[in-house]
């Protein structure tokens, strides 16, 4: 979610769980576009609760942004940021020119699939996933978004008829197209410009800051020889991202009270912090390595930590 304290995993599977035992739906489709989005349903969400759900990435990939200053089709000049996310604008465009009475979800996820990957090469691009009660993959998608009149009468093709993209932006850099772009546009020497400079540095001081931490971290805990691949594992397909999500939690507010807030790109972080508790290590210890490894919390707008924790 865009305001802290985000949205994990086993929280929304339970709510789901929760809605499923409650009789609240008979079956439910959700579409998740973000970073890592399938590591939200990975071992956790059941197959047999009537749930549906594509993602936009595997468990331990970016998704990417479309629609970007300089790519084509390009967005107005006006606007100096990406303007959608290459999976949900191949979901979204495919919805508004099939005929969603006769579309599948299966037929969907194949097309969609198939453009986020850039035609299978994955020169940029994710991988779309499905997870949960498959057995809805026959049903069509206009029992669960409607149907425009207009396509009707159009019939299913399998081949994509959308247009693919020459390129894309990974997902984790979108932030740093808006504030490079608007450093470009701006009159040398002006105090528009030099403000642009700074928060531009600001945003790549916070990034470098975020990923050293991690890093010197890892290596406090398991040595320099064993922490980077301690926190770059990635557990085999089917298993949950963490064996216990409230020490997730607890390891993400015990890094954020040392070393100040993830923010958005931090977030790519997640997988370290779960490795930690997986391999048996408690929030106290990671107060005390974060203490070592952060003197001080940066004083830029993404390191503050008053609008609250990330978990």
């Amino acid at each position: 979610m865009p305001t802290n304290p985000y949205v994990y995993g086993d929280d929304l599977v339970d709510v789901l769980k929760k809605k499923h035992a409650a009789g609240t739906y008979k079956s439910l489709v959700f579409y998740l576009e973000a970073c890592e989005a399938g590591s939200v349903f990975e071992g956790l969400l059941p197959n047999d609760i009537g749930v549906y759900a594509t993602t936009a990435s595997n468990a331990e990939e970016s998704s990417w942004g479309t629609y970007c200053p300089g790519e084509y089709p390009s967005p107005p000049s006006e606007y100096d940021t990406c303007l959608g996310d290459l999976y949900s604008i191949s979901w979204m465009e495919d919805s508004d020119v099939h005929n969603l009475r006769t579309e599948s979800l299966k037929q969907q996820y194949d097309l969609v699939k198939k453009r986020t990957a850039a035609q299978d090469s994955y020169s940029y691009g994710s991988h779309v996933m499905q997870y949960g009660s498959l057995d809805l993959n026959d049903q069509h998608l206009f029992l669960y978004i409607g149907s425009n009149p207009a396509n009707d009468n159009t019939t299913f093709v399998e081949d994509n008829s959308l247009p693919s993209f020459s390129r894309a932006v990974n997902q984790r850099d979108a932030d740093l197209v808006y504030f490079w772009r608007k450093y470009q546009k701006l009159a040398e020497s002006s105090t528009e410009k030099n403000d642009a400079r700074k928060q531009l540095l600001e945003m790549m001081g916070h990034r470098s800051h975020i990923d050293n931490s991690v890093e010197l971290i890892g290596n406090l805990l398991f040595g320099f020889a064993d922490g980077p691949m301690v926190l770059k594992t990635v557990r085999p397909a089917g298993e949950p991202l963490a064996d216990d999500w409230s020490c997730l939690k607890s390891m993400v507010r015990a890094f954020e009270s040392q070393c100040g807030s993830l923010a958005q790109y931090g977030m790519k972080h997640m997988r370290s912090f779960a490795n930690i508790c997986n391999a048996g290590i408690l929030p106290e210890a990671m107060v005390k390595m974060a203490a070592q490894a952060c003197t001080s919390i940066p004083t830029n707008p993404w390191s503050a930590t008053h609008n609250g924790f990330s978990a």
